[in-house]
């Protein structure tokens, strides 16, 4: 592992593709947000401990969604690529059915989904320096936003944090139909920007499965942002890695 952040000057990238939660935004206090609104909608009551639940849950089934480990219905199992807006609602339903533990009709967990997306976009916060880091950024390299997230949700949390000008495009699972740390995600993204080369990239996250992981598979350089300085998973293998998004100017 590489944890070079005294390298200013270095211009070998031309492409910075950027995750989003907890990268640009504080996603954790989206999702709070967002799950008082979805439980008053259901009539019910907040706690910290209901929230923590449900980020648990949460967090777990899309780590499960991304290792195959979610079984699909039959009708969804023959969609490749970019998916229907039925199967979208299904798979992120599932959450929803988890934490009510299927007390709920998947209809009405459709429907609690759509309440819970619609409000993540509505009270929004910005990582420390995203602003001003994608700002500068932006005047020297190619910005593209790459996410897991629904592109339409993605596109308006980066317009509450001032940062939709900064970045080229947004481009996201639903649009592709594969998640990081697919290969996949990565050769649409390579199809849309046929002039580079994979050296040219440089994927900024942090999260090591999804982020760092990604790099790997794509074989392009990555760098760990470690906001919460965790331990280092040794089976991944970031370029750089950095505490604050400030420090970006600096390798960058």
């Amino acid at each position: 592992m590489s944890q070079q952040t005294d390298t200013k000057g270095l211009t070998k990238y031309k492409i910075l593709i950027f995750d989003l939660d907890d990268t640009l935004i504080d996603n954790r206090e989206n999702v709070r947000a967002a799950f008082k609104r979805m439980l008053k909608a259901n009539e019910g009551a907040y706690s910290d401990s209901e929230y923590e639940r449900w980020y648990a849950i949460d967090k777990k089934f899309w780590h499960d969604w991304q290792d195959g480990l979610i079984e699909l219905p039959q009708k969804f199992r023959h969609e490749s690529g970019t998916k229907s807006d039925e199967y979208l609602d299904w798979v992120r339903a599932q959450r929803v059915l988890l934490y009510f533990k299927h007390s709920i009709s998947l209809q009405r967990a459709i429907a609690l989904n759509h309440v819970f997306m619609n409000a993540l976009t509505e009270e929004v916060n910005a990582i420390e320096g995203a602003h001003d880091v994608l700002k500068y950024l932006s005047e020297k390299y190619t910005i593209l936003i790459a996410t897991n997230g629904p592109k339409v949700a993605t596109k308006h949390k980066l317009e509450r944090i001032d940062c939709l000008q900064f970045a080229t495009e947004v481009l996201s699972a639903d649009m592709f139909g594969y998640m990081k740390p697919k290969v996949e995600f990565f050769e649409a993204i390579e199809e849309k920007y046929q002039d580079f080369n994979r050296t040219d990239y440089l994927i900024v996250g942090d999260t090591l499965k999804s982020d760092v992981g990604f790099g790997m598979n794509a074989e392009i350089d990555s760098c760990w942002f470690n906001r919460n300085h965790e331990t280092h998973d040794e089976n991944y293998d970031p370029t750089f890695v950095i505490s604050t998004l400030s420090e970006l100017t600096s390798i960058l």
